[in-house]
């Protein structure tokens, strides 16, 4: 296989992976913000708390798509002797997926408790 377009494939999946993690830190830090400084109104809350599990449950998606990418690439590759590929090979994906899962699930969970406390 072609070691350029394998390396483009690796650098477009690290490239979304690395923007839904600024979108998840980036949007739950501005939903905290929303939530401390304004004096929202019941319906705000409930405006704002579904816009919390939506912008989580996205999050979720798209790291779970992601992390699965990853693995089906080192996959794929797993007869190339380099050592990004061997030490994909030997990454716990499955792990890292449960733990974005836990991530997503606590902070939507914590935010809409704090927005309707």
């Amino acid at each position: 296989m072609d070691h350029n377009l394998v390396a483009r494939r690796f650098h477009n999946n690290e490239i979304g992976f690395n923007t839904t993690r600024m979108t998840f830190l980036f949007g739950n830090a501005a939903l905290l913000a929303i939530n401390s400084f304004a004096d929202l109104s019941s319906s705000s809350k409930l405006a704002l708390s579904a816009f919390v599990v939506m912008l989580n449950l996205a999050s979720l998606l798209a790291f779970d798509t992601e992390l699965k990418t990853f693995a089906a690439l080192a996959k794929d590759n797993a007869d190339e002797n380099s050592h990004y590929v061997t030490e994909g090979k030997q990454t716990p994906w499955g792990a890292f997926r449960v733990f974005c899962l836990l991530i997503c699930i606590v902070a939507a969970v914590t935010q809409v408790m704090a927005i309707n406390a």
